[in-house]
């Protein structure tokens, strides 16, 4: 509990003054709109009834703030990324509000002017309150207060060139503890006077040895899969992670954040597990569209059902193990696509003139009909609209450690790998795209794959 408090005492004072704040804008917003009742067509409403809005706005208000990561106590290094935060905060903020207002106009049914009003005052608090926080955390930094303990893997020019950059820099806020480097026998006690700690050979126990909390890769040309298990390895003992001038990862890397250390670039890997306000927002828009979909779908899965029967000996609906998030064994269901005497369990179909697959399943697979039972599974829990494709338990057994990363999040009817390719894409680059999907979720992100399946279906693209 004490380390609880220690961890996110920040964060809880943020919160209670973005509250006191956010509604004293909000109250000043309507005392300025009452100011201005000459110019409008009619005055506004009593003070009260503005004042009731706030129980359901400013929780509304604080949910839009930590979808944006605002209560995150990793800061940004980069003025723009944070400036960029703020103002699509600031939009949301605005959509947000006037979504509630609409909700709840038949008791309250706040003014549009107040709304704008105060959504400009909120973007203003927001950018003076974040900024002077970080001024405050440099100066802070700069007396030695409040530094990240930090260790460079890799002790070549690069990793020399990264300590340089730390150590000159004092206001950025970090503590180097040291360099861990595979040769670390050889180099000696210090690299350019800063401490070898150790090889890397077990780099979970060395980091919480040392009490690291935050790594710099800086070792050019690793190659990927060494780089995946650093990652994971590092995540596991609760270090964050920065890669220096590497090979961007290919896919996988494609919209992270370039931060600097003075003027030095580095690579800022996003969260490798999706935030809890994430997935609260993640299983919201899953049970809207599926409650939707299921709706207007209901006819089609009864003809489905009924032409399976007709078409083939057996149940209509085919059910599955597979793993699901946090490695949760589930049953899938699908509509069946093969003989009911197939082996549910040997190697998938690969191509259309497999013999286990029934005449109207051809059809079934090629227009990806039968994954629709899965919105059944979508409204149990068990899986989500979009993220990585679940896989059977033995396939998983197989897994090194940073591929077990794909079930951090809830497995998907839909993915990544799907809209790009599907069934004509390896096993291995199947994995890169989860691995993508999970360290550059977002809503956004989600609303994009759904849109991009709609054709992907339509035109049978990579589907058997």
């Amino acid at each position: 509990m004490q380390s609880f408090w220690k961890s996110h005492f920040l964060t809880l004072c943020l919160v209670a003054f973005d509250l006191v704040a956010f509604s004293l804008i909000w109250i000043g917003s309507w005392h300025i709109r009452h100011g201005l009742d000459a110019y409008f067509p009619r005055p506004i409403d009593a003070i009260g009834t503005y004042r009731g809005a706030l129980g359901f706005l400013l929780p509304t208000w604080l949910f839009v703030l930590a979808l944006f990561r605002q209560y995150s106590h990793r800061d940004r290094i980069s003025s723009l990324n944070e400036a960029e935060n703020i103002f699509k905060s600031g939009l949301v903020l605005l959509l947000a509000t006037f979504a509630m207002a609409h909700i709840t106009k038949d008791r309250w049914d706040p003014g549009r002017a107040v709304i704008g009003i105060s959504i400009a005052g909120q973007l203003v608090y927001l950018y003076v309150s974040r900024t002077t926080l970080k001024m405050i955390k440099e100066h802070l930094r700069q007396k030695g207060l409040g530094l990240t303990r930090t260790a460079i893997i890799g002790a070549g020019e690069t990793g020399k060139q990264v300590a340089r950059r730390i150590l000159t820099h004092p206001e950025i806020g970090y503590n180097l503890v040291g360099f861990i480097d595979k040769q670390a026998d050889q180099l000696g006690d210090k690299v350019d006077d800063v401490p070898v700690i150790g090889d890397g050979k077990d780099l979970v126990n060395l980091l919480l040895r040392y009490r690291i909390e935050e790594v710099f890769l800086a070792i050019p040309g690793l190659s990927q899969n060494k780089t995946f298990d650093m990652i994971v390895k590092c995540e596991n003992a609760g270090v964050r992670f920065k890669i220096v001038k590497d090979d961007l990862l290919q896919v996988i890397t494609d919209r992270v954040k370039i931060d600097e250390i003075g003027d030095f670039p580095v690579i800022l890997l996003r969260e490798g597990r999706l935030t809890p306000v994430a997935l609260l927002t993640k299983r919201m828009l899953d049970l809207a569209a599926t409650l939707l979909f299921t709706l207007m779908s209901a006819p089609l899965f009864a003809l489905i059902s009924i032409l399976i029967r007709i078409d083939s000996p057996g149940p209509a609906i085919f059910a599955h193990a597979r793993v699901g998030k946090d490695g949760k064994v589930f049953r899938l269901f699908k509509f069946r696509t093969m003989s009911s005497e197939a082996n549910p369990y040997s190697q998938a179909p690969v191509d259309q003139g497999d013999m286990r697959i029934t005449r109207f399943g051809r059809f079934l697979r090629k227009t990806s009909l039968d994954e629709l039972p899965q919105f059944w599974n979508v409204l149990r829990g068990d899986m989500s609209i979009v993220g990585p494709r679940p896989e059977m338990p033995f396939i998983v057994e197989q897994y090194e450690p940073w591929q077990r990363r794909r079930l951090d999040v809830p497995q998907g009817i839909t993915g990544l790998w799907q809209i790009a390719g599907r069934k004509h894409l390896p096993l291995h680059y199947n994995l890169e795209y989860d691995f993508y999907y999970i360290r550059n979720w977002s809503l956004w992100l989600d609303l994009a794959i759904l849109l991009r399946t709609i054709p992907a279906v339509i035109f049978g693209k990579g589907a058997f």
